[in-house]
């Protein structure tokens, strides 16, 4: 709807005399039933547009106190902003303490095992998915396996309950993994891994930490029917970590850890 800016009538109604301008399309009406029909005929809201430009010629101290305002909105909100991500990483960082502290008091609770945890920036606590379920009250393991064919494969496995963290258990998964997702090209690898299917075919070793170590050296050898059993009085570091060879192939891989101890 087309008006003068010289006109001193409603530009709605063109009858009464103006007395209210819109801060936004600058509109001049008389009433508010013709402020009214102006925002439903124009699609306008009323509201000031304050980021249109506005050359300096045309304006004034309204126009500056607005913009004043309108930076200070600016950055009333960067700092609401920056308050509510540290609160955010306050309170997801207090949660993962949480149920840190679940689990640690659990593991003690099922065999005397004691889990460490690195900082949150380190590599492997990011990887770390060992998790603690409330209404079940049970864990949640992630585990590391290192099958040995000369060198080591390592292959992860997560979202494990406690009851279902056997050794079958997961020689069945990882041939599984095997036959349907593995990406392995060569054949003969291939083979020797499919060998690893039998719980009394294979030895298991895991790091040692703590006062223990002296007495049985950086990899202890140990028997393993649930992952409570394998780390009965123990401790690891954020997840197991499993160091599986065949029971003929157990020298090769205790010289191959000792070189890597070594080396380290």
């Amino acid at each position: 709807m087309e008006f003068s800016k010289d006109s001193k009538k409603c530009s709605i109604c063109y009858k009464n005399p103006i007395k209210y301008t819109c801060p936004r399309c600058s509109i001049r009406t008389c009433s508010l039933s013709c402020c009214l029909t102006h925002k439903k005929t124009l699609n306008c809201n009323g509201q000031r547009d304050k980021t249109s430009f506005k050359s300096l010629n045309k304006m004034n101290d309204l126009d500056l106190l607005s913009d004043y305002r309108f930076l200070e909105e600016i950055n009333r909100q960067i700092e609401t902003s920056k308050r509510n991500e540290l609160g955010n990483k306050k309170k997801s960082f207090n949660e993962l303490k949480y149920f840190q502290k679940l689990i640690q008091n659990k593991l003690k609770i099922l065999g005397s095992i004691q889990i460490l945890y690195l900082p949150r920036f380190s590599t492997k606590h990011k990887q770390n998915q060992m998790w603690f379920d409330k209404k079940t009250n049970d864990i949640f393991w992630h585990i590391e396996c290192q099958f040995f064919i000369n060198t080591f494969y390592k292959w992860t496995i997560t979202n494990l309950s406690t009851n279902e963290t056997t050794l079958s258990n997961i020689l069945k998964k990882f041939h599984n993994h095997l036959n349907e997702t593995s990406n392995i090209n060569d054949e003969l690898i291939l083979l020797k891994l499919k060998n690893f299917s039998h719980e009394q075919q294979i030895c298991i070793y895991i790091e040692n930490f703590g006062q223990k170590r002296k007495q049985f050296g950086k990899y202890e050898k140990r028997s393993f029917n649930t992952i409570i059993d394998l780390f009965h009085e123990r401790i690891f570091i954020e997840y197991p970590i499993l160091f599986i060879s065949l029971i003929n192939d157990e020298n090769n891989m205790k010289e191959y850890l000792y070189k890597k101890t070594i080396s380290n």
